[in-house]
């Protein structure tokens, strides 16, 4: 049987997993809202038909939950210790990496990922650098990349292993 304290901590991890569960859900329909109207803003023959105020009304929503997202998954890094990332995580420079190429996402309406040069400007690095951090971040699992198609990066690591920004951008 266990004691009095232990009952009080077991239901307070499982009230926690439960509501990291529910805010994990809560991501992923945010993630796919986003995706689809992004998917929208950017066809020119559905947008030809769209009413402009329609059309600002539809960027402000994609920004705003971007926005929210983007404090969800912020507020659930700094308030869990699964933020840390488990052996065979990110490390540091990489953990820096995808929070560039997340926050990059975020920030843009279209949803695309960072360029080489983007990523050479914010980290002052060269053009092999950052390639061969790209491609170290998708060997380890972390990103897919579309071959051929430019800006095709997607984050397939735990939203809960990036680790926010050290400095910000513009």
């Amino acid at each position: 049987m266990m004691s009095p304290t232990r009952q009080t901590i077991a239901a307070v991890e499982a009230k926690n997993r439960k509501l990291c569960q529910a805010n994990a859900e809560v991501m992923a329909l945010l993630d796919d809202v986003t995706r689809e109207l992004r998917t929208v803003l950017l066809d020119e023959c559905v947008m030809e038909e769209i009413p402009l105020e329609a059309e600002a009304a539809m960027n402000s929503a994609a920004v705003a939950i971007g926005a929210a997202l983007c404090k969800l998954k912020s507020a659930m890094a700094k308030d869990s210790h699964a933020a840390v990332p488990p052996p065979g995580g990110p490390t540091r420079q990489q953990g820096q990496f995808l929070a560039f190429i997340r926050d990059y996402m975020m920030r843009n309406v279209a949803g695309v990922a960072p360029s080489h040069a983007d990523c050479q400007r914010f980290f002052d690095l060269t053009p092999p650098s950052v390639n061969s951090m790209l491609i170290r971040l998708e060997q380890r699992g972390f990103i897919r990349r579309i071959p051929g198609k430019a800006r095709a990066i997607e984050l397939i690591i735990n939203p809960d292993w990036i680790p926010p920004l050290d400095r910000p951008f513009r």
